[in-house]
């Protein structure tokens, strides 16, 4: 059985459809996708049973595709490591990193520019999205790994949680006293509120909590953009709800009044995502540990400035 033969089989597998495998193997024609069945041939088995609304894979099919992804998981580490140096200092190649708008806002800076420096053999490229759009990017390996909220369907995804958030209210105003005082949004009235809109999974949570009246909003405005979002509510008697990270840099900004989000709880702890037959490069391991370095020090502001006032 050839390599080529496996990763055929499995993307007929994953799309469950021979024509958008041949789209994502770039075939000519869907057809092309049929030269996978001489897998059936050879070994006498049907893999995939056919029907109209497209394919099924059979019980054999099944055990086989578990086998090659773990075949696949190891041919992809061997050819990783036969491109990689040894030494940590002349490590080359190429990763492409997604990550949200609030990572990038505070902390993109304090993560690529040391390790560019640091690593110039390796070629770097950034991507922002939401985290569904992220997790997508992991799924078609368009990205190496993505930094998000923990995926709702994990298939042959790894996650690693690398950061417990906490939930904040910025705004120019100062809706709940002095900065850092802890809020309760379900006692709020006449909040104006800015969130991004269904798609990002965090703005689903709160607009679920929204629609059940566990938060009342007087007016609710929807922008797709951390920057654009922040900045709107510093202008302004507008909210914005986000993580920390995304306004750590802010807490000394005298146009920015921040507060901890006491109730109700937000779930939205940070993962490290990536696809269990594609592997991290010792590069990618490596901006992580760097990821996980600079959120380590935003847990030591937060513990600093959450120390009871005297």
């Amino acid at each position: 059985m050839e390599i080529k033969q496996i990763r055929y089989f499995m993307w007929v597998y994953e799309e469950g459809s021979f024509s958008k495998a041949a789209q994502k193997a770039r075939w000519r024609s869907p057809c092309s996708a049929c030269r996978f069945c001489r897998l059936e041939d050879e070994y006498g088995v049907q893999l995939f049973e056919r029907h109209a609304r497209g394919i099924k894979p059979t019980e054999a099919g099944l055990k086989l595709y578990h086998r090659c992804v773990s075949i696949m998981q190891t041919v992809t580490a061997a050819e990783k490591e036969l491109h990689e140096k040894t030494s940590a200092e002349e490590l080359s190649g190429k990763i492409h990193v997604g990550l949200p708008g609030i990572f990038n806002r505070s902390l993109l800076k304090d993560v690529l520019l040391p390790f560019i420096e640091n690593h110039p053999q390796v070629e770097v490229t950034v991507s922002e999205a939401y985290t569904g759009t992220l997790i997508d990017w992991v799924r078609d390996g368009i990205v190496d790994f993505a930094l998000g909220a923990r995926p709702s369907v994990e298939g042959n995804l790894v996650q690693k949680m690398i950061y417990r958030e906490r939930i904040m209210l910025m705004s120019g105003a100062p809706l709940f006293g002095p900065s850092f005082t802890p809020c309760d949004l379900t006692k709020a009235e006449g909040l104006k509120l800015i969130l991004p809109t269904s798609t990002s999974g965090f703005g689903s949570i709160v607009r679920d909590y929204i629609e059940r009246g566990v938060i009342k909003v007087d007016k609710l405005l929807e922008i797709n953009g951390a920057a654009g979002s922040i900045a709107l509510a510093q202008s302004s008697d507008w909210a914005v709800l986000g993580s920390f990270i995304a306004v750590v840099a802010d807490m000394d900004n005298p146009r920015s009044f921040v507060y901890p989000v006491a109730a109700p709880h937000i779930p939205f702890d940070l993962y490290i995502v990536y696809d269990r037959r594609r592997p991290l490069s010792a590069a990618a391991r490596r901006f992580i540990e760097i990821m996980e370095l600079e959120l380590s020090k935003v847990d030591d502001i937060w513990d600093r400035i959450s120390q009871p006032r005297r």
